[in-house]
């Protein structure tokens, strides 16, 4: 397996301390998890930064989640996950993404549901670096990679095409006075006129200079809160405040209530991931 060691060399740092959530949050109903150190995957092909997975043992979640950077003539070389569908939400260059026997081109911005067991690769299109954003459910573990020599002992028969998000977008919603826009990416309860085979949604918003969300609550479900440009402030009524730049993320627990606030001087970019998938009925609005 091609991550086994780069997933040792987590736990390794792990023990030291040194990946993973602000540890003075544990338990906490709002969670700081800060940049890490990339790791390189697939012998050096790709370097990995994890998000939640073994870095971020505090927080128990069905997925996994990281941040994946390839340089120009570098690929992840073909693989299956089996039993685990990966998407991939693409943050810088251009994605040239095969799935079986069909292969997607994504551009920044797009997002691409690979569903389970498919044999896929994923590689630059062109002379720029090539960065996405990647959540596997349920979470990825070594066990669940298939590649090389061992794609030959394995029969798996796959025949579903991946579900792709060409331009985020559409189905817009614009909240003026608060001065946000969100736009829905993936959510398998709203979108069910598609088979999504994930349980979470995942949102792409911008937050204007000043703009927020007020306080509400989301029943039964977590929001992970990805920063990809800008810096937010997240915060609950009892005071508790966290702030989070670009590249780092706000793990919300279930049902807790809280509030968004762009405090950069431009627009903030966030990518929001609730589990299990939001629905209006699950909101609550806190006054």
């Amino acid at each position: 397996m091609h991550r086994i060691a780069a997933l040792l060399f987590v736990c390794i740092l792990l023990s030291a301390g040194c990946l993973g959530a602000d540890e003075s949050s544990v338990g906490a109903g709002l969670s700081l998890i800060a940049p890490v150190d990339p790791i390189p995957i697939f012998d050096g092909q790709a370097t990995y930064a994890g998000i939640i997975g073994v870095e971020t043992p505090q927080i128990q979640t069905n997925y996994s989640m990281g941040f994946v950077a390839i340089t120009p003539g570098n690929m992840t070389p073909p693989h299956r996950l089996i039993g685990t569908a990966e998407l991939v939400y693409v943050l810088g260059g251009t994605a040239e993404i095969r799935c079986d026997n069909e292969t997607v081109t994504a551009r920044e911005g797009e997002t691409v549901l690979l569903p389970e067991g498919v044999l896929q690769s994923i590689a630059p299109a062109g002379d720029t670096d090539l960065t996405y954003f990647t959540v596997s459910q349920p979470a990825y573990t070594a066990e669940i990679e298939i590649s090389g020599d061992e794609l030959d002992a394995v029969d798996v028969k796959t025949d579903c095409a991946p579900f792709v998000v060409a331009d985020p977008r559409e189905g817009i919603e614009w909240s003026l006075e608060s001065g946000v826009a969100v736009y829905t990416l993936i959510n398998p309860v709203l979108m069910n006129e598609t088979a999504i085979p994930v349980g979470y949604s995942l949102a792409y918003a911008e937050l204007l200079p000043g703009g927020y969300l007020g306080y509400d609550g989301i029943n039964g479900s977590s929001d992970l809160l990805y920063v990809i440009e800008g810096e937010i402030e997240v915060a609950t009524p009892g005071g508790e405040t966290i702030r989070v730049p670009a590249g780092s993320a706000a793990y919300v627990r279930p049902d807790q209530v809280k509030e968004t606030r762009n405090v950069a001087d431009s627009t903030t970019r966030l990518l929001s991931l609730i589990d299990p998938a939001w629905t209006p009925e699950k909101t609550v609005l806190f006054e």
